[in-house]
Order: structure tokens, then C-alpha cells, then sequence
């Protein structure tokens, strides 16, 4: 199985990660889906601080090209359509 692109970063209980899941789901009907891995910051605290000091994150949900390095850390529609795109290609 090929490693996924982008890593989404949530945490259990926010609003915010919630909006950006529907937008994945409904907004974007899952087209992206298969290139995104899930983390939620309670399922492994350690990593979710190594990764918070790696790409210097303040808040979630955040999202992040493991290509490229580049974040976007938001739940708004316009933006997380626009930085997958970029990202993936399509």
C-alpha cells in the first residue's frame, strides 16, 4: 500500500476538525480521501509533539504535505480544496 500525501492532524473534541471532515466528506465527497492519513492528537501525544515541533504547527486541524513540507492549518472549504489540489495534483 502506497504511503498517503497529505497527514490531517485532529484532536478528539473540536469544532474545527469536525467542519474540515465534513468539507472532506460532503464538500469534496471523499475525492481525496485515499491520500490522506488521520491523526488525532490523543492517540499518540508523543508523535503529535514531534510532529508539532518538525513543522512548527500551533492548532488543529492542521494539514500537511509529507512531500513537500508545506501546512495549511484550517477548515474552510475554499482553502483545503485549494491546498489539495496543490498538492496532490487534481
Amino acid at each position: 500500500m502506497a504511503e498517503k500525501r497529505i497527514l490531517m492532524i485532529t484532536k478528539q473534541i473540536c469544532p474545527y476538525c469536525e467542519r474540515a471532515k465534513r468539507v472532506l466528506n460532503d464538500g469534496l465527497d471523499g475525492k481525496y480521501n485515499h491520500e490522506i492519513e488521520m491523526f488525532v492528537r490523543e492517540d499518540d501525544e508523543k508523535r503529535f509533539n514531534a510532529l508539532k515541533e518538525k513543522y512548527q504547527f500551533l492548532t488543529v486541524p492542521t494539514f500537511i504535505d509529507k512531500k513537500t513540507g508545506k501546512l495549511l492549518s484550517d477548515s474552510h472549504e475554499e482553502t483545503i480544496t485549494s491546498f489539495l489540489k496543490q498538492a496532490v495534483g487534481y
